[in-house]
């Protein structure tokens, strides 16, 4: 895999060369010679989009330790500079061009309520959703739909944008003041001016406009009966059920994915015809599932790339991002353009409106992920950016692809990370499993592992059961399986390193972040010989605070139902803070005191009553932090705090 400034020219459709011209590489420092910040910093390029005639490229970039929107002119001359956006208080999240000269911000921020707004005895941190409309010079700036949160009234959990219907106005979920649910309003992004399209639906979770703006589709959510209704209507029609899912009991998942361009068919994501998700057509008049679009033997297919209120190509990841478009001819010049780089695989994320210029990204299991730009006018492939530009090529550790069987048989997926430059046996071992739980790793570039890399430890990251994208049997298969089988399975994560020569059972530690946090902790409970040491950041300490904490969800049942049961007092054997007294290695706890997803008040009682057991902890707090840092001042304390612990206690 390559990285730097190098071009590849396309003749007669062939690849005709590459020309390599990249920075010097540094050839006799060490990993462990790069400085905390390289690896602290969020990527110097990400959220990159182009806009629709394809002159310009925006996207985030880190400048004093937070997130900064840069567009700049393509190609940049010398004469030019890029314009910078500097936020105040809250994160950008998302990058949208409606026009050639507008683009829409999506930004995130967190703030204490009040407690009467959430029934407390006191303020909370809750988050809160916005959309900015800039002009693309920055010079003129309008908060689109701006009001104040009011209880739990925030916009939706996801985007609050649902369609571009032209280059002027945007249909946008928006909180009612009469209820709960959100409606559906029609925004001038230039005047802020907006007018209602769709009054709110008892119980909405989602609206899917088609291609020419108009509310089609809807999903409602009962959390009593654990039922989702997907809704359809024809254009100025009233709603009908189109398919009700039992959610915990159905196999047949179905998730609405968007409308094809002709605004006719539906694209869905369905398991009817197996274990994996596929996705296929969804004949809205008649109700019924049409031919496949796209699958994976092993992996889930289940999501959609949308543009234009329409379906443009389907996504999943294996190792490695996938991307399948509709379109033949993009999707020809898709696989083209991945195998004219080597080691990589080149995903188009974008393209002018014209079809011109594509703009790509390239991920590699051996490299960090790079922007290109392919102009399809000169057939020049060029360098657009690097996401790590200061960690040098010849001191990144590849992710390799593994698998073990865990003590029941269960075929269980994982990501190996050894250092460079060392031999690949009898390493200091982090087992780092991933928060979620529903989630995964993958073969991208993860940041956190080259970090313990750097330092010299091997970095295991098993997907253990109850990981997505597997299927749903091997989802399936870790429902209430906190602390059990799921537990299980980062241990035999371990002992599998162990057996295989990589690992020194003698200095192994375990780390991890959210419910990863929940494992770390609970390892040194389950299995208390096995791990020298545990670090939590972030971590769920008390599930029955957590079953609490959960209650308060819109979707408390469903959540429940599949991480718990019903009886709180059961998950006490499984509660690392009703088990300190078992605790059998020292323990480092970091939080944010305004985490959300799992508050501080985890942490801190975890640490309490360490201390008063008698057990080796110790405790960092961040103020300003939330689940994860938004500053790199704030990474930079949890990667030292890392590296000062692991050292200590399984260092060289």
């Amino acid at each position: 895999m390559m990285r730097g400034g190098w071009q590849v020219r396309w003749l007669a459709g062939a690849v005709a060369g590459l020309m390599l011209a990249g920075s010097a590489v540094a050839r006799e420092m060490r990993p462990s010679d790069l400085p905390v910040e390289v690896f602290a910093h969020r990527p110097v390029m990400s959220n990159v989009s182009l806009s629709p005639d394809g002159s310009h490229v925006a996207y985030l970039t880190p400048i004093g330790g937070r997130q900064h929107l840069v567009v700049r002119p393509v190609p940049l001359r010398d004469d030019q500079s890029p314009s910078i956006l500097a936020p105040n208080d809250a994160e950008i999240t998302g990058i949208h061009w409606p026009s050639n000269e507008r683009l829409l911000l999506e930004v995130l921020g967190t703030e204490k309520v009040r407690a009467a707004m959430v029934g407390t005895s006191r303020s909370l941190p809750l988050r809160f959703s916005r959309v900015i409309s800039v002009s693309r010079d920055m010079k003129d700036m309008k908060v689109l739909l701006d009001r104040r949160p009011k209880g739990y009234s925030f916009y939706l959990s996801d985007t609050p944008i649902l369609n571009f219907v032209d280059a002027e106005h945007v249909l946008m979920a928006y909180p009612a003041d009469t209820g709960p649910w959100p409606g559906v309003v029609k925004v001038n992004i230039v005047t802020g001016r907006h007018s209602q399209v769709q009054w709110p639906l008892p119980n909405v979770v989602s609206y899917i406009p088609d291609p020419t703006g108009g509310i089609r589709v809807a999903a409602t959510y009962d959390d009593r009966r654990l039922e989702l209704r997907y809704l359809s209507r024809a254009p100025g029609g009233p709603f009908r059920e189109m398919r009700m899912q039992k959610l915990l009991s159905d196999e047949d998942a179905f998730t609405v994915l968007g409308f094809g361009r002709s605004g006719k068919d539906l694209f869905v994501a369905s398991r009817h015809e197996g274990d994996r998700l596929a996705v296929y057509t969804y004949d809205i008049d008649t109700d019924t599932i049409g031919g496949k679009i796209a699958d994976d033997p092993r992996y889930d297919v289940g999501a959609a790339m949308v543009r234009g209120g329409a379906v443009t190509a389907v996504t999943w990841t294996d190792d490695l991002p996938q991307r399948r478009w509709l379109d033949p001819a993009v999707q020809k010049m898709q696989e083209a353009l991945d195998k004219a780089v080597p080691d990589s695989r080149e995903i188009i994320i974008d393209t002018a409106a014209d079809g011109s210029l594509l703009l790509t990204a390239s991920h590699s299991l051996a490299a960090p992920t790079t922007y290109r730009l392919f102009d399809r006018r000169t057939g020049e492939y060029s360098f657009f950016g690097d996401t790590y530009p200061g960690i040098p090529q010849n001191l990144v550790s590849a992710r390799r692809p593994v698998s073990f069987k865990a003590r029941d048989g269960l075929e269980i997926p994982g990501y190996l990370t050894l250092p460079v430059g060392m031999p690949e046996r009898n390493l200091p071992l982090i087992v780092m499993p991933h928060g979620g739980p529903m989630a995964r790793d993958d073969g991208g570039f993860d940041i956190l592992s080259q970090f313990l890399a750097s330092r010299g430890y091997a970095v295991l990251q098993p997907n253990f059961r109850g990981s997505t994208g597997y299927g749903a049997a091997f989802q399936q298969a870790g429902e209430r399986q906190w602390g059990g089988l799921m537990q299980d399975d980062v241990t035999d994560a371990a002992q599998w390193a162990v057996a295989q020569g990589y690992a020194d059972p003698a200095r192994m530690c375990i780390v991890g972040w959210s419910y990863g946090g929940y494992a770390a902790l609970m390892a040194t409970i389950k299995t208390p010989a096995l791990f020298k040491c545990a670090i939590a950041t972030a971590p769920v300490t008390n599930l029955i605070r957590l079953y609490r904490e959960v209650g308060a969800s819109s979707a408390r049942n469903l959540y429940r139902g599949i991480f718990f049961g019903d009886d709180p007092d059961e998950l006490r054997p499984i509660s690392p803070f009703h088990n300190v007294e078992k605790v059998g290695a020292p323990v480092l706890l970091i939080h944010g005191d305004l985490d959300i997803q799992a508050t501080v008040d985890h942490s801190k009682e975890m640490a309490r009553a360490l201390s008063r057991a008698g057990k080796p902890v110790e405790y960092v707090e961040i103020a300003g932090m939330d689940h994860s840092p938004l500053l790199t001042d704030q990474m930079v304390t949890v990667l030292k705090e890392w590296e000062r612990f692991l050292a200590r206690h399984i260092g060289r």
